[in-house]
């Protein structure tokens, strides 16, 4: 998978990306089935949870903009896995709503810079490698994969109780990996009056670049939302709804594994509009004959283009976009704008 000159620097960036992933795995399905057994109210679970998502809007800007001014991405990241991992802990103990949500908004502060960090580490570390993006990225695929079954089948054993120590379980993990990652100081005083970030994101090509990446990630919300609700009203069972929805992470992580350097002899343009073409078919087609099983499979064939393959050439454009020195903020702007913004 790795050659043997890149082992030492992708294999721990795998396992960071298989441990985080996990924990978004355990957290996002079934944290609020934990939630309602310790007897919060719906309004309470709906405010917790949306803590996340402003979260991933306003914060990683800040820590952007630390990573490009200490210019050691790593400690950054470390700093934001630590954080996020001593403010789960607590959650073990507390059952009350109002120290819910402090411990929420303290997790959700270092929780907002992991995927950007990690994505601006791991493009920067193998940047002299012959080792796609891609095949450090697919580790996240796997480790949800494996944390979404595994936390449905320990459930069914122990009960809810187990989601919290589940996390802190794959946390303390992310934290024991992110020691292994190989790290490269930034030189920040030979680029430091070059440019500046704020002008590297008003040019055309940029504002272009963030203006479509929202609405990928926006056409795709209502899906992640509301998908499971949309099969279940058209008559399908939670087996064949669980089965739909893995069928798209499988291909997802094909995609990952085997095809992260083919993307490089492509124009940009083309790969986005193909992208933008087959959601517009997806959209459709899950819209509109839903109750046909085989356009369903064929609807979560397509998720490799128009997520994967639409990530894949994102990550592209922000290094080429963004010197390293900017790499963690245009990563940041990513997540904010596009991912969290879109999302909302």
């Amino acid at each position: 998978m790795f050659s043997d000159n890149a082992r030492p620097v992708a294999w721990p960036l795998f396992f960071f990306y298989f441990f985080f992933c996990a924990l978004v795995g355990v957290m996002m399905p079934y944290i609020s089935l934990y939630y309602k057994s310790i007897g919060l109210t719906a309004s309470e679970i709906g405010r917790l949870m949306s803590t996340f998502t402003l979260s991933g809007i306003l914060i990683p800007h800040f820590w952007g903009w630390l990573t490009a001014k200490v210019g050691l991405p790593k400690r950054i990241l470390q700093i934001g896995i630590l954080g996020c991992f001593i403010a789960v802990i607590p959650f073990n103990w507390n059952d009350q709503f109002e120290t819910l949500w402090l411990l929420t908004c303290t997790m959700a502060l270092f929780y907002s810079a992991l995927i950007p960090m990690t994505d601006s580490l791991a493009v920067r570390s193998i940047r002299h490698l012959d080792v796609p993006y891609t095949r450090l990225r697919v580790g996240g695929s796997i480790g949800y994969v494996f944390a979404v079954t595994g936390a449905g089948f320990l459930i069914g054993q122990f009960g809810v109780v187990i989601v919290i120590p589940t996390m802190c379980v794959f946390l303390a993990l992310a934290v024991v990996t992110s020691f292994f990652l190989k790290e490269q100081a930034y030189e920040v005083q030979t680029q430091k009056a070059t440019t500046s970030f704020l002008a590297l994101v008003r040019t055309p090509e940029s504002m272009l670049f963030f203006g479509l990446a929202f609405l990928a990630f926006m056409s795709h919300a209502p899906f992640n939302v509301f998908f499971a609700v949309h099969l279940s009203n058209s008559g399908y069972s939670g087996q064949y709804i669980g089965l739909l929805m893995a069928l798209g992470v499988v291909i997802e992580i094909v995609l990952f594994l085997f095809f992260g350097n083919t993307i490089k002899r492509f124009d940009v343009v083309h790969i986005i509009t193909l992208c933008f073409i087959c959601g517009m078919v997806r959209w459709f087609l899950v819209g509109w004959f839903a109750s046909v099983v085989w356009v369903l499979i064929f609807t979560q064939l397509l998720h490799s283009i128009t997520f994967a393959l639409f990530h894949m050439v994102s990550i592209e454009q922000i290094r080429r976009l963004f010197p390293e020195r900017f790499a963690g903020q245009g990563q940041a702007m990513y997540s904010a704008f596009a991912i969290g913004l879109g999302a909302v």
